[in-house]
């Protein structure tokens, strides 16, 4: 199991140059945090020589490894994400603020017909455009041409590519699908959230319907999922205590290439030859 879920988090850390040694002293520290969350959970008194037991860090490194400084990032909601890939959406799809041959066309920034300001009127949800624009400026979705005239980059608010945001995106995505199957590994079956996951074969010339027709159906779930949490906020209770929970979904598609596993490259000489191994 560790070997699935560290593979393609380990290829990420190749791609942005994080070592392994990096990657350890990461693991010592959420170990340790980690550790002490578990025990205190359990009612028990945390110590350094419990916490060297349940995580097989040497003891006396554990004072410097908790006092160091947690990450503190906070990303930005996914709210407002998302908000931002309807505009972008919009932008691309809606007639009114596409050229003659369907490309997204430049828009004035304010105005009536055709302007960001009414791109972002129809389809954020209330979000004020400029609030908007400078987000989507911030990440690299557009670009303005002049004064008062804004251009389209790109279809998505965060960038598939090697950039900041979408490095703490995917973190934020991936930890929270396993916050959500460790909950459901420990927690009894009525209080289980609910996990759907389906992987058949299909055609490689599909991906693009493929994409297109999940990326519509998500959308859908993400406005479902945003009203249910607007009609259902938290309430403080008598002593003004706030007992809200903070809930969500994501969807996410599947792709797999159809092939085996193959063996780890071994090393090669000049000629392509295998390294013969040095006898230690």
């Amino acid at each position: 199991m560790c070997r699935r879920v560290l593979h393609p988090l380990v290829r990420i850390l190749v791609r942005f140059g994080i070592s392994a040694g990096d990657l350890k002293s990461i693991v010592d520290s959420v170990y340790a945090l980690a550790a002490s969350e578990y025990l205190a959970g359990q009612g028990e008194r945390v110590t350094y020589s419990k916490l060297a037991v349940v995580t097989g860090i040497n003891r006396t490194f554990l004072p410097a490894i908790l006092a160091a400084p947690q990450d503190d990032f906070r990303p930005r909601s996914n709210v407002q994400v998302h908000r931002a890939a309807r505009v972008l959406n919009g932008w691309y799809e809606d007639r009114l603020f596409q050229t003659r041959v369907g490309e997204p066309a430049v828009l004035k920034v304010d105005g009536g017909s055709g302007s960001f300001r009414q791109l972002a009127e129809r389809y954020s949800g209330g979000v004020y455009h400029q609030t908007l624009l400078s987000e989507l400026e911030r990440t690299g979705a557009v670009k303005r041409i002049g004064q008062d005239r804004v251009k389209a980059l790109r279809r998505t608010p965060v960038a598939g590519g090697p950039d900041i945001d979408s490095v703490y995106a995917t973190g934020e995505i991936a930890g929270d699908l396993l916050i959500t199957l460790e909950h459901n590994l420990t927690a009894p079956e009525e209080d289980q959230l609910p996990v759907r996951m389906l992987v058949n074969s299909a055609d490689a010339a599909s991906l693009p319907l493929f994409r297109a027709q999940l990326g519509k159906r998500a959308d859908s779930v993400m406005e479902a999922v945003e009203l249910f949490t607007h009609s259902h906020a938290p309430r403080p209770d008598a002593d003004g205590t706030d007992t809200g929970v903070e809930v969500g979904a994501a969807v996410f598609a599947i792709r797999r290439p159809l092939q085996t596993p193959q063996a780890p490259k071994l090393p090669t000489d000049r000629r392509g030859r295998p390294r013969k191994q040095r006898k230690p």
